[in-house]
């Protein structure tokens, strides 16, 4: 079987790379850091026997799907499509400049969508899974992380559609919001309430659940109760609250 994993270089992509190679799976990674994605796949071929494809793909601008096209045609069998992609600014605020708030939405949700969508027009009548990853940052918006929060419950808005609309289709549609979680993206913050949960885990429960119609998942669960109570605060407790 062959899985396509965007942001494959660091973080929950190149852990979900590493179980999934590790499971005899090929794969398609893909990052815009190409001298990390050609380490680690001599690393995962050499480890585990697999087949793996490198490509260099920037989201931040226009995406070009040649390299995509060729490499989909040589495999000719693409059985998954995990985008743990994401990126979040320490500035991100309602007053960051024009440029930033582009960039932010274009990572984390607009060129997403356009992956998902040139995969459902390219690959016709395929049993295949999409899985998407949203932020409990996304629950409630607030002051801090405004742009990347904001792009994050659109892009669950958008997994929430594609699923309404794959329904009679083979595709499988998943969506994920995580909690925080043990990466570079929260080294160093000032977390409130639980601790980041181990993203070796996390991939194990995403690979034993590759073939689920579930829908929508909170990882880890603890993190529900917190996604159901927070938006029911009213706005004069809401607005005090600093995190």
């Amino acid at each position: 079987m062959t899985y396509v994993i965007v942001g494959a270089s660091t973080g929950l992509g190149r852990a979900l790379a590493e179980k999934f190679a590790s499971e005899n799976n090929d794969l398609i990674i893909i990052s815009s850091d190409i001298d990390d994605l050609d380490a680690l796949k001599n690393d995962l071929q050499n480890r585990f026997n697999v087949k793996i494809y490198s490509i260099e793909m920037s989201f931040e601008k226009n995406l070009n799907f040649n390299k995509i096209d060729d490499i989909v045609k040589k495999t000719n069998d693409i059985d998954g499509i995990l985008l743990p992609i994401g990126f979040s600014d320490h500035h991100d605020n309602p007053h960051i400049d024009g440029d930033k708030i582009i960039s932010l939405f274009n990572i984390n949700l607009v060129n997403v969508c356009i992956l998902v969508n040139h995969f459902l027009n390219s690959i016709k009548n395929k049993k295949l899974t999409i899985t998407g990853f949203g932020s409990i940052s996304a629950i409630r918006g607030r002051s801090r992380n405004s742009t990347y929060s904001s792009a994050k419950r659109a892009l669950e808005s958008y997994f929430e559609s594609l699923r309404h609309s794959e329904l009679n289709s083979k595709i499988t549609i998943q969506f994920y919001i995580l909690g925080y979680l043990d990466t570079n993206l929260t080294f160093g913050e000032k977390l409130v309430g639980f601790k980041p949960a181990n993203i070796i885990n996390l991939a194990n429960k995403i690979y034993q659940n590759r073939f689920k119609d579930f829908g929508k998942k909170t990882y880890p669960s603890y993190w529900k109760i917190t996604t159901f109570l927070l938006p029911l605060l009213p706005w004069f407790i809401f607005k005090k609250i600093k995190f």
